[in-house]
């Protein structure tokens, strides 16, 4: 999609496409700014790049403001942070750019006086934005972040002392999260210790929700609660919403959000885990069944659920 330097609706449009990736698989944590359009995603995971390969194009330094090409200024202006530029195999320039913690890929062209939005495919049906991604995004440290989980306030499910320990942050009213939660469950009574980060964006009850959870005298069970009553067919989690939050509640969905954005995870489930090596993994969405034994570190648990065949 193409915006010239003053469209309005330019904003909202590159708001959305870096918080946004696959619907399939996980619910997205959408900016705040103008209005919600449906388009080609953008921004990817920096943890979950598909593409290996290095773009033919070289890096270059950020470029100074008063250089920029008039639609960067205008996103400039607009609070959006603009980082390094280079030049694309189609003659395009792109930009890395960051919005709310969710940073991405936009391509300025040759007259400098409009801005593209969306997937750059080559002649082979590439998808190029990926490419540029994996090599240009900074990528998180991971480990470090991990540390910072710790300190986190979360749910504890499972085994009071394990060895195989994954994070997961998860929204009451997201449905995705309620598979996930489903899908882990044979793990947890084969020795999982699941610690559930609450954060709340994606409707007007998720934050709410998230506080009657952990302001619950057992909030495991309050937990349990909202997983057991859950409405798919509405997304809408079983616990009744508080009517007032308590001020560290607030403080504490914020500081999980934020800390969720860091690892580069702009949605719900977003996962993080040890792998077998020690070396610390970070997938949003909810994964193929396949693949919990290898996040979980433990053998593959038989799942007879109907609900979670299209995870198969």
């Amino acid at each position: 999609m193409i915006f010239d330097a003053v469209s309005k609706s330019c904003l909202a449009f590159i708001s959305h496409v870096l918080g946004m990736r696959s619907l399939r698989r996980h619910r997205i944590a959408t900016s705040s700014l103008g209005n919600v359009l449906t388009g080609v995603s953008v921004a990817l995971s920096v943890a979950t790049y598909a593409y290996g390969a290095t773009p033919a194009a070289l890096g270059a330094a950020p470029v100074p403001a008063s250089a920029l090409p008039a639609p960067i200024q205008a996103l400039v202006a607009r609070g959006v942070l603009v980082g390094k530029s280079f030049v694309t195999e189609a003659g395009l320039t792109g930009w890395i750019v960051t919005h709310q913690g969710h940073t991405g890929i936009v391509y300025t062209t040759a007259d400098k006086q409009h801005l593209i939005v969306g997937s750059l495919v080559d002649a082979t049906g590439r998808d190029l934005t990926p490419v540029y991604a994996a090599t240009y995004v900074p990528k998180p440290d991971l480990a470090s972040l991990y540390k910072q989980l710790h300190g986190t306030r979360y749910v504890m499910q499972g085994a009071a002392t394990s060895k195989n320990v994954i994070y997961v942050f998860f929204d009451p009213n997201c449905v995705y999260c309620h598979f996930a939660w489903k899908a882990l469950q044979p793990y947890v009574k084969a020795g999982l210790q699941v610690r559930w980060v609450p954060v709340g964006f994606l409707k007007p009850t998720s934050a709410p929700r998230a506080a009657a959870i952990l302001e619950a005298k057992v909030p495991m069970q309050a937990l349990e609660f909202n997983e057991e009553r859950f409405v798919s067919a509405t997304e809408d989690g079983g616990i009744i919403p508080v009517s007032t939050m308590k001020p560290e509640t607030l403080r504490t969905l914020t500081a999980n959000r934020t800390l969720m954005d860091a690892f580069g995870s702009n949605g719900t489930p977003a996962i993080v885990w040890r792998d077998s090596h020690g070396v610390v993994q970070a997938k949003s969405g909810m994964p193929p069944l396949s693949e919990l034994s290898a996040m979980t570190g433990l053998p593959e648990q038989p799942e007879t659920d109907r609900d979670l065949d299209r995870f198969r």
